[in-house]
């Protein structure tokens, strides 16, 4: 795997060369052809008749901190040293450096493009991706997908089955926090003691100094997803060949008349946001276990590195997308 730092400005730059960005509309027909799965499977009703209340912890346990702290400690996990705190600080700095040294020069001017015609043009290219899992090529399609029979386009879940789906969703994560920070079995007694220290000591982390706003390192982020789903779903696709096909497609399918109505699209965005039945059935194995009520009822410390992480793992996960490299993991081991 090369380390980033090596790659050309050049070799990056032309990577990704948008051109003109253009403005396309979207189709209402193309976004309800690809949340038909999504309407047919209807998550909502698999969670609100598969949850086990016989294992379900109380609401009142909250869990709504730690659960959020342990998703981005484990997003760092496989990363950065989080049992190790002079090094993990100096981890920290390092990528700062990395960012601001190696990742800005060649992937800054990403953040002067117009990102509502990227987004849109992004968008369009998910769907595309999404109608040709379902086996569909909707560049050539001349008429409308066939829809089975929905009936119901009213979410199923109460907020409180929400509130609980999601709890239970988000309990794995709490036991990769556990292995991440490399913690006793959470029955253990002292247990929450060893926690409580660990993340104190992460608490007295400070977050290196950028020179770059944290604002537009996310933007940089959303650029580069955008620009990755738009290759993924296009090739050369920028062309003007290519995106006169694209104008031709969006054309058709605006004649196309799907018999669902618009409402299911706010359905759609909301079963979107649903964890998976499989974290949901792990959450459930997990809630029965030893030390999982002290653990909910845990107020972890603020992290003030989390701003500064959060843009990081977004930054990264999008690089990893698009460049198919770490891009930061590597620095430290050349001499740049």
């Amino acid at each position: 795997m090369p380390c980033f730092c090596t790659v050309p400005a050049d070799t990056l730059r032309n990577r990704f060369i948008p051109g003109i960005m253009p403005i396309f509309p979207v189709p209402p027909a193309l976004r309800l052809a690809a949340a038909i799965p999504a309407l047919e499977e209807r998550l909502d009703m698999q969670i609100e008749t598969g949850m086990n209340p016989v294992v379900l912890p109380n609401l009142d346990f909250g869990g709504g901190p730690m659960i959020q702290m342990a998703m981005t400690l484990s997003m760092m996990a496989g990363n950065f040293t989080l049992d190790d705190i002079p090094q993990l600080q100096a981890e920290l700095e390092q990528v700062s450096n990395s960012i601001v040294s190696n990742v800005w020069p060649r992937l800054g001017w990403l953040t002067q493009l117009k990102l509502q015609p990227l987004i849109n043009y992004a968008i369009i290219a998910r769907l595309v991706i999404d109608l040709e899992d379902m086996g569909l090529d909707p560049l050539e399609m001349q008429a409308p997908p066939p829809t089975s029979m929905v009936n119901s386009f009213s979410f199923a879940l109460r907020p409180p089955q929400l509130k609980m789906a999601r709890l239970l969703g988000g309990l794995p994560p709490l036991m990769q926090m556990n292995e991440a920070l490399n913690l006793p079995p959470l029955g253990d007694p002292g247990a929450l003691s060893v926690l409580q220290n660990r993340l104190q000591g992460l608490a007295s982390l400070t977050p290196p100094s950028l020179v770059i706003p944290f604002p537009i390192l996310t933007k940089l982020a959303l650029a580069l997803e955008s620009l990755m789903t738009i290759e993924e779903a296009f090739d050369d696709a920028f062309s003007p060949q290519t995106l006169r096909r694209i104008d031709a497609m969006l054309s058709v399918w605006s004649g196309f008349h799907i018999p669902i109505p618009l409402a299911a699209l706010a359905l759609r965005e909301k079963l979107d946001l649903l964890p998976p039945m499989e974290d949901i059935r792990l959450g459930e194995q997990i809630a029965g276990g030893p030390g999982i009520v002290p653990l909910l009822q845990f107020s972890p410390p603020k992290l003030a590195i989390a701003p500064f992480m959060n843009v990081l793992l977004a930054l990264q996960g999008s690089m990893q997308m698009a460049l198919d490299m770490e891009p930061f993991d590597m620095c430290s081991m050349c001499s740049c």
